[in-house]
C-alpha cells in the first residue's frame, strides 16, 4: 500500500492532464465545427492540426482506460498470488502433519514388533522342552498343559 500512496500524486496530476487533454480537444472540436466555412486553404490547416491534436487525445483517453484495466488486473493477480501462497501453505502444513502422523505409526509399528517378539520368545522358552541339568525347577515339555500348547498356538499363528 506505501507504494501505491508514493505513486498517488503522479498519478493524479497525469489524470488531470490527459482530462484537460479531452477537454481541449472537446473545445477544438465545436471550434472547427462553428468554423467550417471558409477558404480551403485555411481549412486544410485547420484539419492538419486537428489530426495532431486528435492523436494526442486519443492517447490521453487510452492511457485513463489502461491505466484502470491495468489496475484491476494487477488487483487481481496480488489476490491470486496470496490465494496460491495461502494453499501452498496449507498444503506444506498437511503434508507436515501427514509425515509426522506416518512417522508416529512407524515408531508405534516398530514398538509393537518389539513387545511382540518378547512374548514369542516368554511362551517358547516356557514350550520347549527343556533338558534337566539341576539349573530348572520347572520342566515344560511339548506335551505338557493345554493351557501353554494352545497360547504356543496361537503365537506361533501370529509372529511365524
Amino acid at each position: 500500500m506505501a507504494e501505491a500512496d508514493d505513486q498517488r500524486p503522479q498519478w493524479t496530476w497525469r489524470f488531470w492532464t490527459a482530462v484537460g487533454i479531452v477537454l481541449a480537444f472537446t473545445v477544438l472540436v465545436v471550434v472547427m465545427f462553428l468554423n467550417s466555412g471558409g477558404d480551403e486553404i485555411v481549412w486544410q490547416r485547420r484539419v492538419y492540426l486537428f489530426g495532431a491534436v486528435e492523436a494526442l487525445t486519443f492517447t490521453a483517453v487510452g492511457w485513463i482506460f489502461g491505466r484502470e484495466v491495468g489496475r484491476g488486473a494487477v488487483t487481481a493477480a496480488r489476490q491470486n498470488a496470496a490465494a496460491a501462497q495461502d494453499d501452498a501453505d496449507a498444503a506444506r502444513s498437511e503434508a507436515r502433519a501427514k509425515t509426522e502422523e506416518a512417522a508416529a505409526a512407524d515408531r508405534r509399528a516398530v514398538e509393537e514388533r518389539i513387545k511382540g517378539e518378547a512374548v514369542v520368545a516368554a511362551v517358547r522358552s516356557f514350550t520347549e522342552p527343556v533338558a534337566p541339568d539341576g539349573l530348572s525347577d520347572v520342566t515344560v515339555r511339548p506335551g505338557g498343559p493345554a493351557a501353554l500348547r494352545d497360547l504356543r498356538a496361537f503365537v506361533d499363528d501370529l509372529y511365524g
